[in-house]
């Protein structure tokens, strides 16, 4: 199978990374990823259903014809210059997005309904949590919270007004993964149940 190009813009738009779709079947990969780089085989399962291609992870579903649960791009935030090569046979072209790129940068390049796009955050002891949930795409976040004096995410979450808190988060990320769901993402992260959530269209007002 010949190596492709993908666009960056193109699948944060979609959700479709140039030949993989998140509504493929385990087969339909095999064709157009080939062998994976690693997988993992849980007791009781008759083939490994979670499937690495380089940065590439794929999640399938647990009976035949196994089709995808999800797939997400790991390791993002190395994600720099013109180009990433993302597995063996597939290239993408970063389009001048990054693992750098901001949140407000995701939201004002036109890529989504920013009134149906979802900003979700939430503390969780000294992390801070920041997710865009855009049609299937999700977009994971690491934020750094030195800027806490005592650590305590949590009281500062509470505690601080909401344009402040946008303006001191926002700067201070980097893309950790992005997940490509067949439906419209959802938050479901085990242990937080705080999750706070406004739309990007609101998020970019009160950043100001």
């Amino acid at each position: 199978m010949k190596k492709q190009l993908a666009s960056f813009r193109d699948f944060l738009a979609t959700g479709i990374l140039g030949p993989l779709s998140p509504e493929m079947k385990m087969i339909d990969v095999a064709k157009v990823l080939g062998t994976p780089d690693d997988w993992n085989v849980d007791d009781g399962d008759d083939v490994p259903l979670y499937r690495s291609f380089g940065k590439v992870e794929i999640s399938f579903d647990i009976a035949a014809p196994y089709r995808m649960n999800w797939f997400q791009v790991e390791c993002a935030a190395q994600l720099k210059g013109k180009f990433e090569r993302v597995t063996e046979r597939l290239k993408l072209s970063l389009d001048k997005f990054n693992g750098k790129t901001k949140p407000s940068e995701f939201l004002t390049a036109g890529l989504w309904d920013l009134k149906r796009t979802i900003v979700y955050y939430a503390a969780l002891s000294d992390d801070i949590l920041l997710n865009i949930c855009a049609g299937g795409i999700q977009i994971h976040f690491q934020v750094d919270t030195s800027f806490i004096d005592d650590g305590d995410a949590v009281r500062h979450l509470e505690e601080a007004k909401l344009g402040q808190l946008l303006r001191d988060i926002d700067p201070r990320t980097k893309v950790d993964s992005i997940y490509s769901y067949p439906q419209p993402a959802t938050e479901d992260v085990p242990g937080v149940f705080n999750w706070c959530w406004l739309t990007g269209h609101d998020y970019l007002h009160i950043l100001g």
